[in-house]
């Protein structure tokens, strides 16, 4: 391996390990844009990572440290408890996946019940939704869409991956009688 290969290598590492969340590809290129063909470098780095305690993931070229998940069973007692999520507070993070850009007022439509504003605060906080902007309709209000870091959370590469109506269907979580429009989800 080159002198030059390896400095690129560390200081990509490093870059991605120094970052509180996932970094985005543009974002690793403008730090060190002296250097070319950043994409087969972090190939290279992700590749050497498969073996490791620690894999190297990307998610819509949003490039994260993650353990692997083969070792889990080791590291129980250093998990993280994750509050479960409320009905409601999952339905509404569904609802903005799958039909975004979308209004807290369409959200309601779909759910059948107004939508508290405890619910919003708790998938901002979590970095799951963001506004996007406002429809241009009377009232103007606001457009919500999911997060990068929603992507990575939920371990999903896009939104693509997001269950299909049939698989909604088969899993019991989305029947005839459901308020939810399931003729609005491919």
């Amino acid at each position: 391996m080159l002198k030059e290969e390896k400095k690129v290598l560390r200081i990509i590492e490093a870059l991605i390990f120094a970052s509180e969340k996932a970094i985005h590809l543009n974002d690793i290129k403008k730090r060190i844009p002296e250097f070319e063909n950043i994409n087969s470098y972090l190939l290279k780095l992700q590749k050497d990572y498969e073996v490791r305690g620690i894999n190297l993931k990307v998610s819509d070229n949003m490039w994260y440290f993650e353990t692997s998940p083969d070792l889990s069973e080791y590291l129980k007692e250093h998990k993280i408890i994750r509050k479960k999520l409320s009905k409601a507070a999952m339905e509404t993070l569904s609802i903005v996946a799958y039909f975004q850009p979308i209004t807290k007022p369409e959200i309601d439509e779909i759910r059948g019940v107004s939508t508290h504003p405890g619910i919003f605060e708790l998938l901002l906080n979590n970095d799951w939704i963001e506004n996007k902007g406002r429809k241009e309709v009377p009232g103007r209000p606001a457009l919500w869409h999911t997060t990068k870091y929603f992507l990575q959370y939920f371990n999903l590469t896009n939104l693509k991956e997001l269950p299909s109506k049939k698989e909604l269907k088969e899993m019991g979580l989305l029947t005839k009688g459901d308020n939810l429009k399931d003729e609005l989800i491919n």
